[in-house]
């Protein structure tokens, strides 16, 4: 079995060594390394090729937003978590509408944190969806347009529209699968088809773009 490659991006010294003595107490994760600024984070992700990255959201010289950004920019598979003290951040959205795959509070209990790491290697989410939308009403903002709604989604075929809003809806890719009367693998095929069609990075995405586009609604 190879192991998930994780790397952790936070200026205070006494996180970052709880994070590696945690990734290393466990066998199916490895640490490959540590950065104390956004600059460093994107050194580091070129470098060391993570799978995953913990992203502090608030550090010197560049933050974690421009970081998420430049490594998402950069055609990195690395996905992001991002580290934060509150879950209403809008900094957190802004991370997560460049590619950020989620986040974790740095109050989790170690057992969250190491489920979110596993869960978004596997491609699922890390948010809830009672916290994907709280994001959402809070800093996201809903369609304005008058075309229909389902225009957003005509580039899908019916069938990927049907999976498209599921996923909206926050289900996992076992959820999606068991609603949809298909596999998990094919399930997993029309997200990659979806997210490819309409342009997104994940299935976050995919909820705020049902949000912004009047869809979650319907």
């Amino acid at each position: 079995m190879t192991a998930v490659r994780v790397a952790v991006v936070d200026d205070q010294a006494l996180f970052v060594s709880g994070m590696q003595m945690l990734l290393e107490s466990q066998l199916d994760l490895e640490f490959v390394g540590s950065a104390t600024n956004g600059h460093a984070a994107v050194e580091l992700v070129a470098r060391t090729e993570p799978h995953v990255v913990l992203m502090d959201v608030r550090m010197p010289i560049m933050d974690g937003i421009e970081a998420t950004r430049l490594i998402v920019e950069s055609g990195s598979p690395a996905r992001i978590i991002i580290l934060t003290t509150f879950q209403r951040d809008e900094a957190v959205f802004r991370a997560i509408r460049l590619g950020a795959s989620g986040f974790v509070t740095k109050d989790a209990t170690p057992e969250f944190v190491l489920a979110a790491i596993r869960n978004v290697h596997a491609g699922q989410s890390v948010l809830a969806p009672s916290a994907t939308f709280d994001l959402l009403r809070q800093f996201a903002a809903p369609a304005a347009s008058e075309r229909p709604a389902e225009l957003a989604l005509a580039p899908l075929t019916p069938r990927e529209q049907e999976i498209f809003l599921l996923v909206a809806r926050g289900l996992s890719n076992t959820e999606v699968a068991a609603a949809a009367f298909v596999s998990e693998t094919t399930a997993k095929t029309h997200l990659r088809s979806i997210l490819s069609k309409l342009g997104l990075h994940n299935r976050v995405h995919v909820v705020i773009f049902a949000y912004e586009n009047g869809l979650l609604a319907r």
